[in-house]
C-alpha cells in the first residue's frame, strides 16, 4: 500500500465508484488524513452554553490535537493548545471548569485566558521574559448559532461557506427552542470501535443496512404493536425501531440530499407514516403553544415539519435536530474511532421534552443501544475483512444515475442509493490531493 504516499497515489485510491481498501486500513493514509483533512477543515469544538461565563473552559480535541476552549473576560472565545510553552506539559486535565488564569502544573508558568504569558518563576534568570512564548492558539475559531468550530488552518473558506446548505440543520435545531436558544445538558456518551472513522459517516446515511443489521430490534417492535399507543417515550422507541424495518420500496421514497463539501442529510420519513412529525399529548401541546408564541403559527408549523434526520457535516459531525442529539466522530488511529454523543436542551420547552431527548440517545446511540451496538459490530467486521487482500477494491456504485452530480454540486437521490458515500469520497479526494 502507500509506503511513500504522494498526492497522485491518494487520487488513485478513488476510481469512479470504487475505493481502494487502503483508504480504510493503511496507517500512511490515516497520517495523511490528519494533515490534509483534520488540520485544514472546520471541526466542531463545543457549544457556547458550555462556556457561558468568563473563565469557563472545555477541554476537547480538534482533530489530532487536544485544545482548550476558554471564555475570556471580554466575552470572546480563545481556542488554545493544551500544551505549556515551556516543557510541553498539559495545562488542564479536567474536562471542564472555571479558571481565572491558566497555570502549568510542572513549573508554574502562568497564562492569561487569551493564552498570553502572564508570569514565570525566577523571571530574573531569563535574559528577556518578554521574548518567552505564550500558549499556541488555534488560528481560527468561529460560531454559528452558538455552535463553535475551529480550524488549524490560518486561511481557507470561512465557517459559513464551509457549512453551506447544512447550516440549515443548526437553524432548525435552534428554531425549535421556544426561548430562541439551545444549551448542552447532561454528560456525554462515548462509543469506541476498532474500525476506520469513515465507516460511521458512511453508515449514518446508508438506508439499505437497517433491515438486516437491525433485524432483531425491528422484530421485537413488530411483536409488540401496543407500544405504538403507549407513553411518549415508549412510542418514540417503537417508531424508531419500526422505521428500520421499512421495505426497499419505502426506503426509495426517502431522499438523500447532498451539498458541497461532502455534507448530506436524509429526509422523507414522515411521508412513510412510520415516524410521526408531531406528537399529540398535553406535553407536546404546551410546547407547541410556546413555539407559536415565539414564531407565530405559520413559522412554528414549518419548523416542526422539517423532515430531516442524520444531518452530516463532513468529515466528523452528525446532528439530529428533531431529537436534539449530536454525534461527533473522533478518529484515533486508522482502525480505532470514538464516537461522542451529546444532548441539547430546547430552552423554554417543558422538562419532559428533555427527558425524551435523553431517551432517544439511550435507545439509538448509547453503548447499550440495540441499534448502535449492531452498527459497531458491523464496522469491526468490515475492518477485519478489509485487512484481507482477497479483493483490493470496495464497490459503491449502487444507485448511480445518468448524469449524476457529486462533489461540489448539490444533488438528490433515492434512499437506497450510495450517492452519499460517493459524495463523501469526492470531498475526501479533493482535500487529500490538494
Amino acid at each position: 500500500m502507500l509506503q511513500d504516499a504522494n498526492p497522485l497515489d491518494v487520487r488513485a485510491l478513488v476510481r469512479g465508484e470504487r475505493v481502494h481498501r487502503a483508504a480504510y486500513v493503511d496507517p500512511h493514509v490515516f497520517a495523511l488524513e490528519e494533515e490534509r483533512i483534520f488540520r485544514r477543515v472546520w471541526l466542531y469544538v463545543a457549544h457556547e452554553s458550555e462556556v457561558a461565563a468568563a473563565g469557563d473552559y472545555v477541554l476537547t480535541r480538534l482533530g489530532p490535537e487536544e485544545v482548550i476552549l476558554v471564555r475570556q473576560e471580554d466575552g470572546t472565545l480563545s481556542l488554545l493548545h493544551n500544551r505549556c510553552a515551556h516543557r510541553g506539559a498539559r495545562i488542564v486535565a479536567e474536562p471542564r471548569g472555571n479558571l481565572r488564569q491558566l497555570r502549568c502544573p510542572y513549573h508554574a508558568w502562568t497564562y492569561r485566558l487569551d493564552g498570553s504569558l502572564l508570569g514565570v518563576p525566577l523571571a530574573e534568570s531569563y535574559a528577556s521574559v518578554a521574548e518567552l512564548p505564550g500558549l499556541a492558539r488555534v488560528p481560527r475559531v468561529a460560531s454559528y448559532r452558538g455552535f463553535v468550530f475551529g480550524s488549524h488552518a490560518a486561511s481557507g473558506p470561512g465557517l459559513a461557506e464551509f457549512l453551506g446548505g447544512l447550516a440549515s440543520a443548526f437553524d432548525n435545531l435552534v428554531d425549535r427552542a421556544p426561548a430562541g436558544t439551545v444549551s448542552r445538558f447532561g454528560g456525554a456518551l462515548r462509543l469506541e470501535y476498532r474500525g476506520n472513522w469513515k465507516m460511521f459517516m458512511e453508515n449514518a446515511v446508508d438506508l439499505v443496512h437497517p433491515g438486516s443489521v437491525h433485524k432483531s430490534s425491528v422484530e421485537a417492535a413488530r411483536a409488540h404493536p401496543e407500544t405504538l399507543t403507549a407513553d411518549a417515550i415508549t412510542q418514540q422507541g417503537a417508531q424508531m425501531f419500526l422505521a428500520n424495518g421499512m421495505k426497499a420500496g419505502q426506503w426509495n421514497e426517502v431522499e438523500l440530499h447532498t451539498f458541497a463539501g461532502g455534507h448530506v442529510y436524509m429526509g422523507g420519513f414522515y411521508r412513510q407514516g412510520v415516524i410521526a412529525p408531531e406528537r399529540h399529548d398535553p406535553v407536546f401541546e404546551r410546547y407547541r403553544q410556546a413555539l407559536i408564541a415565539r414564531h407565530g403559527a405559520k413559522k412554528a408549523a414549518a419548523v416542526l415539519s422539517v423532515d430531516r434526520f442524520n444531518n452530516l457535516v463532513w468529515p466528523t459531525l452528525s446532528l439530529n435536530a428533531r431529537f436534539g442529539a449530536m454525534r461527533i466522530v473522533r478518529p484515533l488511529a486508522v482502525d480505532r474511532t470514538v464516537v461522542e454523543v451529546q444532548c441539547f436542551r430546547l430552552d423554554g420547552a417543558p422538562q419532559e421534552m428533555h427527558e425524551l431527548t435523553l431517551q432517544f440517545v439511550n435507545l439509538a446511540a448509547s453503548p447499550a443501544s440495540l441499534v448502535a451496538s449492531d452498527d459497531l459490530e458491523i464496522f469491526e467486521r468490515c475492518q477485519r475483512g478489509l485487512a484481507s487482500r482477497g479483493e483490493e477494491w470496495i464497490d459503491m456504485r449502487r444507485g448511480v444515475l445518468a448524469g449524476e452530480r457529486r462533489g461540489d454540486a448539490a444533488a438528490v437521490a433515492p434512499g437506497t442509493s450510495e450517492l452519499p458515500v460517493r459524495h463523501q469520497y469526492a470531498a475526501w479526494q479533493r482535500w487529500m490531493s490538494a
